[in-house]
This record gives C-alpha cells, structure tokens and sequence, in this order.
C-alpha cells in the first residue's frame, strides 16, 4: 500500500490491534519519523498521532462520504480519545488547531467529562474550561463556538 496517495485527505485507519481512527491524515516519510519521532518507517498522522506502516492492517480514503457524522462514522473516535488521554497540552492542539471538524469532534468526546453525574473524570479540567473560555474568543466558527459554550455552560462557566 502507498501511504503517499493518503497525504492531506481523510482517512480510516485500522491498526493490526483492529482499532479504527479517523481523520484528516498527513503522509510521513521514514527520513522525517526518523528525525522527529526516532522510528525510520514511512506513516500516516492524525492530528499529532503517527501511525506507521508495519502497524496499519488497513487505510482507506472517506473523501467523498457523506452521513450524518459527515464523513466519519461517529461523532468523535479514539483518535479524540486519545487526545484526552494526552492532557491540556495535547488537547489545547487540537483547540487551536486550523481544523474546525476535529474540534468540533474533541469537543464531542469532552461533552461526556462535563455531563452531570458523569463518572468520567478529567485530570486538567479546570485548564480545559480556561481553553474553552479562549476558544470563545478566538474561534471563528460558529460550530465550535456553540459546542464551546455548551460544554462551558455544563461546567457551570457559560455565560448568564
């Protein structure tokens, strides 16, 4: 498979676990893994996750797919989960990021630590409320801005 025709487009991938990621990926020559993440295999990144040759069982374009998710097949995937995982740093990435369908699918994934009664805890919460609250101000789309202002609002931060 040639990870290069991938390069720039949005991509399903599953690794040899059978785990699926989705996003808009960006293709990575072994020279470049080598110097930036120490492994000299050609990959294929999602947001700041690389995801390399030898561990791809399958990719697949969804250029052109359209359901009720757009072109993904969730609202927010482990790709976004991951992101979570990361802390406030790889989380404020994505906020303020150029990619207004992987925030508004971050946000997505966020909404369950700020549900009431959720038994989902977040270790950076009050950092993330801080980068929600920027985001408000920053943020051109109007998409991102509504799913901030909820998430905001079931912190108890919106505004009144």
């Amino acid at each position: 498979m040639d990870l290069r025709e991938f390069n720039r487009i949005r991509v399903r991938i599953i690794d040899r676990n059978g785990d699926l990621f989705e996003g808009l990926s960006t293709y990575n020559s072994a020279e470049y893994n080598l110097t930036r993440f120490g492994r000299s295999e050609e990959s294929l990144q999602i947001l700041s996750f690389p995801f390399y040759a030898g561990d791809i069982r399958d990719v697949e374009s969804l250029e052109g797919n359209d359901g009720i998710y757009g072109v993904f097949s969730a609202p927010f995937g482990n790709i976004e989960e991951m992101t979570v995982i990361g802390g406030i740093d790889t989380i404020a990435e994505v906020l303020f990021s150029d990619d207004a369908e992987h925030i508004v699918r971050l946000l997505a994934c966020l909404e369950r630590y700020f549900l009431p009664g959720t038994s989902h805890t977040l270790a950076c919460r009050e950092a993330v409320i801080d980068a929600l609250t920027e985001l408000m101000t920053v943020s051109g789309d109007e998409r991102v801005r509504t799913e901030a202002a909820s998430l905001l609002d079931m912190a108890g931060r919106g505004d009144d």
